[in-house]
């Protein structure tokens, strides 16, 4: 178990809280989740902010609202029926398909309603195009007359204007469609939108009739073409029936087109080429084989009992002619004989495979020319077949036509019949459900809709303008930063104190949250490195003023509480204060130590605790960093180390100065970096910590100064998180 003061330095009666390690004191969510608390926090923290963007959107929508001109809508309201087709389609299969297709009907003269027809029609009706009162009375500047066309243009402006203001619309699962208009005129309103319905009655009544009487003279001249048209295909197709002279053989097989003999001589003639280009096929097969081939590999000559005959002779000479040539030469005379009769047998060899091949070779030429004889027989049977088709083509194309024109005809005489019966009946199926009337409450603008638009665009503003100060924000304001942001081990967090009230009068109070805080630092800087209690610790911070001072003088007196033999040293050259934590005087100090012979002893102060020493500055130097950097203070140090268990050197700020950097340097130097809550901020701190880094400095933690409990837990931003957590680290 560990414990910090998580208190508000506000409420010094508040205990000490004991955590768990990792625990939260004010159960903020971990990194990565949504942090509730903080975003009420930030909302709380910005609440005047937020309060005065909300504000002047509201005002600013409360001023539009009175500037923007009152706009009064009218309505009326028309019911849309379905209607039928009625000219062509037969009807149960129309009632059928309107049915399927109501929504696309509505949707249709929906479409009707809004479109520039329609526009026109009414502007026409009500004389909107032949002056500008309906624009003036609609607050709009007429086109000039330096215009190429004024009277184009305004009429193109008219059918704006009416375009932007007229509103039709369709309720879902409805046949009501309401017409709706608005001007700056109620009367105007009502007048427009009433025209406007009655103008689309008419218009619908019109469409109807003109429909019907279209259809009948379109029928009508249909009709009289359709008969012309079916007389005409009669009589071609018997004139080409006639003149063509195609005799067709009727098919026995039911669904099969009639024949002619043309096909079927093409056919056999067909069966026939095929048999022949097998036969060639076969003949130059054979022909190929024993072109190039030896005269003994022919296999037709060697089947025929002459040639037979004359291989066995050749073969019995030819063992004789061997035998001889064994013993004899060449030329000797019983070998000449023997090879003339050789001889002549190989040339009636040849002659007689001569004759098998040229045999060959004439029966190849027979198939091939019969197969062309077929093939320009089949071409010219395929030429007079494609002719009789393409008149057999012509005939039933007639045919049909013959066919499709009576249908036409006798479908055309039907409905003609059915529309002249039905002439000039007909009714609207669109009627007016309510009639326009002339409005009393504005319809815009609305002040209640104007100030939440302004209410949402004011609450959306604020929040971005808090993202972008919160981004913009480098302040360190929670413990955790200081891992996160600075990469620093977390070693303790000291309260914020009350108004008026120093560091040095509160650690006075052995139950005060600071210093409890002081003793938790303490119990964490023992586990600090490794070795445990580093022999000498310096103190600093990025700049004045961030409680440096405050914290060795802290660290230094709670060592001493704990029977550590301490001695603070004030290093801070320029602008010393432990002369002031301890209430003496800053006449003799280091400096005096470093220019003169005077020994350390002598300007070592005493204080309350018995084993708690302090060496003030002394006097102001000319020259701080040269005598931080000397060698007599490296010595200095060096001989008090087995005098005291730690020496606290309250070193002065990184930024800006050489001292600190040197001090860190010192071998066997621990470094507490200190950070001031919400004063900090994390850029200047980066390179103060940066500049320690690159003079070798071993810092070991940083200390959260001056945070505010209270106030983090109103903000959300816990707080005692890394400390409990680092306490648990180093101290377990």
């Amino acid at each position: 178990m560990y414990s910090h003061a998580s208190s508000p330095a506000t409420d010094s009666s508040q205990e000490v809280i004991i955590l768990p390690p990792g625990d939260n004191a004010y159960g903020a969510p971990t990194a990565g989740s949504l942090d509730f608390r903080r975003l009420v926090g930030s909302l709380w923290q910005y609440r005047l902010l937020i309060a005065g963007i909300v504000a002047a959107f509201l005002l600013l929508g409360i001023a539009v609202t009175f500037l923007m001109t009152p706009m009064y809508t009218a309505s009326a309201t028309l019911q849309i029926d379905q209607e039928e087709q009625r000219i062509l389609d037969a009807e149960d299969q129309a009632a059928s398909a309107a049915y399927q297709d109501a929504d696309r009907f509505l949707q249709t003269n929906v479409d009707v309603l809004r479109s520039r027809r329609m526009a026109e029609r009414v502007a026409e009706e009500m004389g909107l195009f032949d002056n500008d009162e309906f624009l003036d009375l609609m607050n709009i500047d007429p086109p000039g007359e330096d215009e190429p066309n004024p009277e184009l243009a305004r009429r193109d402006e008219v059918l704006e204007t009416i375009e932007d203001n007229l509103d039709i619309g369709l309720p879902q699962d409805s046949r009501v469609v309401r017409v709706s208009f608005t001007s700056p005129n109620p009367a105007f309103s009502a007048q427009f939108a009433n025209t406007f319905v009655a103008s689309y009655l008419r218009y619908n009544i019109e469409r109807r009739l003109d429909k019907t009487a279209y259809a009948r003279d379109f029928l009508s001249r249909q009709l009289e073409e359709a008969r012309e048209r079916l007389q005409n295909a009669e009589r071609e197709a018997n004139d080409y029936a006639r003149n063509t002279g195609l005799v067709r053989l009727p098919s026995a097989t039911p669904g099969v087109a009639d024949t002619t003999i043309t096909t079927i001589d093409l056919g056999r003639y067909n069966d026939a080429l095929a048999e022949a280009r097998t036969d060639r096929i076969a003949a130059e097969s054979r022909w190929n084989s024993v072109a190039r081939a030896p005269d003994y590999a022919i296999a037709e000559a060697l089947q025929n009992n002459a040639m037979q005959d004359l291989i066995a002779e050749r073969a019995r000479v030819q063992s004789l002619l061997e035998a001889e040539l064994a013993v004899k030469q060449p030329t000797h005379p019983t070998v000449i004989p023997l090879q003339k009769q050789l001889d002549e047998y190989d040339a009636q060899i040849s002659r007689l495979a001569a004759g098998v091949r040229a045999s060959i070779r004439d029966a190849y030429r027979i198939a091939a020319e019969r197969e062309s004889e077929l093939q320009d027989r089949v071409n010219s049977l395929k030429g007079d077949t494609q002719a009789e088709r393409d008149r057999s083509v012509q005939l039933n194309t007639l045919t049909r036509e013959v066919e499709s024109s009576r249908e036409l005809y006798d479908g055309f005489l039907q409905r003609f019949r059915t529309l002249s019966a039905e002439a000039n009946i007909t009714s609207n199926n669109v009627q007016q459900i309510d009639i326009a009337q002339q409005p009393i409450e504005p319809s815009s603008p609305n002040l209640l809709l104007n100030l939440l638009l302004s209410l949402i665009a004011g609450v959306g503003v604020a929040g971005f303008v808090i993202f972008l100060r919160e981004q913009m924000d480098d302040r360190l304001r929670t413990a955790n930063e200081l891992e996160e942001k600075l990469g620093l081990k977390l070693l303790g967090i000291t309260p914020a104190l009350k108004d008026g009230e120093s560091p040095i009068e509160a650690m006075e109070d052995r139950k005060a949250p600071l210093t409890e805080s002081f003793y938790s630092l303490r119990t964490a800087l023992q586990f600090a490195v490794p070795s445990g209690l580093p022999p000498r610790m310096l103190v600093t911070s990025t700049r004045q003023g961030e409680g440096k001072s405050s914290t060795a003088f802290g660290i230094a007196k709670t060592m001493a509480d704990g029977g550590k033999r301490v001695l603070l040293i004030d290093c801070d050259l320029r602008r010393p204060s432990v002369h002031r934590a301890i209430g003496t005087d800053n006449d003799t100090g280091l400096v005096t130590v470093l220019t003169t012979d005077a020994p350390l002893s002598s300007v070592v102060r005493e204080t309350d605790i018995e084993s708690f020493g302090a060496v003030t500055s002394g006097p102001l130097p000319m020259n701080p960093s040269d005598l931080l950097a000397s060698h007599a203070f490296v010595n200095l140090l060096a001989t008090i180390e087995d005098q005291y268990d730690l020496v606290v050197l309250d070193a002065p700020p990184v930024m800006g100065l050489a001292d600190a950097p040197i001090l860190s340097a010192i071998p066997n130097t621990a470094t507490v970096f200190v950070v001031e809550a919400e004063d900090s901020h994390r850029g200047a701190a980066r390179n103060a910590l940066r500049r320690l880094s690159s003079a070798g400095a071993n810092v070991v933690g940083g200390v959260f100064t001056q945070f505010d409990f209270a106030k983090a837990k109103r903000l959300g931003l816990g707080g005692g998180t890394d400390y409990s957590y680092s306490y648990y680290e180093y101290g377990s």
